[in-house]
């Protein structure tokens, strides 16, 4: 009886819907083709102040270890990895059990994997990038700071524009890490937003 009930009731709604509308069918509309700006026009540190909810652990992490004046300095051109809430909770999950919040990690470890997600120069899918890996070079000096980066550009993909790190095979047995947001221009560089953190392994 219910299901009668709720038919008919349906059947209703739609009638009244498909009938009430008085609207003539448009023929025609002047299309205006315009392309996303992917400029911020503000530094990095500030961009991420506008996003709270995405980068409120990535803040917390760069002011605990002091090295904010990377992301708010405008003499030279960055590429930062930026690391979403999600991938801070899973650093901190794999590399320090346990621990509430990144304060109560080890600095000097947070900070190396900070400098690894600070590439030199600007790398974005506007020409800089190629499809092929190509080694960056990383602000953590030395083997550890070893780290490729490629951009996907086949037009027929979904993920044209995206950005990989460490595609597998490419650097040791690195992990590879595929952005979820690319080419993002701040002022002081190029930002690509990961949800999990990169690292090196040999």
């Amino acid at each position: 009886m219910f299901k009668l009930i709720y038919k008919v009731l349906f059947f209703c709604c739609a009638l009244t819907t498909i009938t009430s509308c008085d609207l003539e069918l448009q023929e025609d509309y002047d299309y205006k083709s315009s392309v996303a700006d992917p400029h911020v026009y503000m530094s990095a540190w500030d961009y991420f102040q506008t996003r709270k909810d995405l980068f409120s652990e990535l803040i917390e992490a760069i002011e605990y270890t002091e090295l904010k004046d990377y992301y708010t300095q405008t003499d030279n051109k960055y590429t930062f990895l930026a690391l979403t809430n999600t991938a801070l909770e899973n650093y901190r999950s794999n590399v320090f059990p346990g621990m509430a919040s990144i304060k109560d990690c080890d600095k000097e470890t947070v900070k190396k994997m900070l400098l690894y997600h600070i590439v030199d120069g600007e790398y974005s899918s506007y020409g800089q990038l190629q499809i092929e890996p190509m080694f960056v070079l990383t602000m953590l000096p030395g083997e550890e700071g070893l780290m490729t980066m490629l951009v996907y550009k086949e037009p027929w993909q979904q993920v044209v524009g995206q950005i990989v790190v460490n595609q597998y095979g490419s650097n040791g047995h690195s992990p590879s890490r595929r952005a979820k947001t690319s080419n993002i221009l701040p002022t002081n560089g190029v930002i690509h937003v990961f949800d999990d953190y990169c690292y090196y392994v040999k």
